[in-house]
């Protein structure tokens, strides 16, 4: 465990604005990596197949890091605020211990149980 929900719960607004944020990075990644894929296939039945080739392989691999990039993207987004500093400290401190989609499941899965929770915060 990387949070303590105290903590969560103390921050809430500011860890529900960066699992926001990093879903929408995420979308955002996903939507251009296909669009990547279209634009390999266009370049393949232009008759360029080395082209298509290097351009699906690099969206694949730009996919293939989306949860990590999106979640950076999203706490960069955040680190010029005030009120979200101590939650961006603890998240990169949680990184130097874990992975970046187990840091982003646990704080997940602390907001859900808030929700769930009939006593509130």
């Amino acid at each position: 465990m990387y949070f303590e929900r105290e903590f969560v719960v103390e921050h809430r607004v500011v860890v529900e604005e960066l699992i926001a944020r990093t879903h929408r990075a995420a979308f955002a990644i996903f939507v251009g990596t296909f669009a990547g894929y279209g634009v390999a296939i266009w370049v393949w039945f232009s008759g360029n197949m080395w082209a298509a080739l290097i351009i699906a392989t690099l969206s694949y691999l730009f996919f293939r890091q989306f949860r990590t990039l999106s979640f950076a993207l999203a706490r960069t987004q955040l680190r010029g605020r005030a009120v979200a500093l101590p939650v961006v400290k603890r998240v990169e401190q949680a990184l130097e211990k874990g992975a970046a989609t187990d840091v982003m499941a646990e704080l997940e899965a602390h907001l859900h149980a808030m929700g769930q929770d009939p006593a509130g915060d």
